[in-house]
């Protein structure tokens, strides 16, 4: 499964939702697509505060790029193919798939609209993914060995199947209730799993897939934030270890 093919199933999928009765009207839909891209103008010192500390975040990440990528690969490691791209797919399928086949099974119409707001999600991180992708154009660490060849057509940065995992993770967090922590752990390391498939697959780097995270989690807390305040706040911290990096996120339940 490519890029583009991920960022189509995602507007079918948003298409399918909203001819349903619990998802919202395509205008809604658009409405929020319209105050999703102007967000920004809009952030307080909270969000800015979270936006910097994504930044750095990312920062710290890049530093790391050449150790993290020479520990998952040996040797050269060129390629211009990414032949696990649908396997890296999987957590956010059964993450979503998942939260919908338990609201139809239990015929809970939170849960369905929960996994209704988690396509939202992905598909509005995937298309600002494919945004900064084309902005940035940096090429993957499976095309070159240089972490710093931005602008050169490339597609790497950020990683969309991060952005994706993360968005739907965000918004499946906020929604389960605080007592049910486990349900929040297990959205975060799917999510998580969708990064270190990608590294491990050596077509992202770790930069790649922290400003993946980033992107997907404020999406993910932009579309829970529609109809109500999110329920948690996420942060990342960075640490260098010796042949690799560690990667924590924390949750402020409210």
């Amino acid at each position: 499964m490519t890029f583009k093919t991920l960022r189509a199933a995602a507007f079918a999928l948003i298409f399918a939702a909203s001819a349903t009765a619990q998802a919202k009207s395509a205008g809604e839909y658009a409405t929020d697509l319209k105050d999703y891209v102007i967000a920004p103008l809009h952030w307080d010192e909270q969000d800015w505060r979270w936006a910097g500390g994504a930044a750095l975040g990312i920062a710290g990440a890049y530093a790391l790029d050449n150790t993290v990528r020479d520990h998952f690969v040996s040797g050269s490691g060129l390629t211009s193919k990414d032949t696990h791209s649908a396997r890296d797919a999987a957590p956010l399928a059964l993450l979503t798939a998942g939260t919908f086949a338990m609201g139809v099974l239990n015929k809970d119409k939170v849960l369905r609209g929960t996994s209704y707001d988690m396509v939202e999600a992905i598909a509005l991180s995937t298309m600002s993914a494919y945004v900064f992708k084309t902005v940035a154009g940096r090429e993957r660490p499976n095309e070159t060995a240089s972490r710093s060849r931005f602008g050169h057509g490339g597609d790497g940065f950020p990683s969309g199947h991060t952005a994706a995992a993360f968005a739907a993770a965000q918004v499946f967090a906020d929604e389960m209730p605080r007592e049910q922590w486990g349900w929040r752990v297990l959205a975060y390391g799917l999510a998580g799993a969708t990064a270190y498939l990608r590294l491990d697959s050596n077509v992202h780097w770790l930069s790649d897939t922290v400003a993946g995270a980033a992107l997907g989690m404020a999406t993910g807390r932009f579309v829970s934030n529609r109809d109500e305040h999110a329920k948690s706040r996420v942060s990342f911290f960075v640490a260098p270890l010796d042949h690799g990096a560690l990667v924590t996120f924390s949750v402020d339940t409210r």
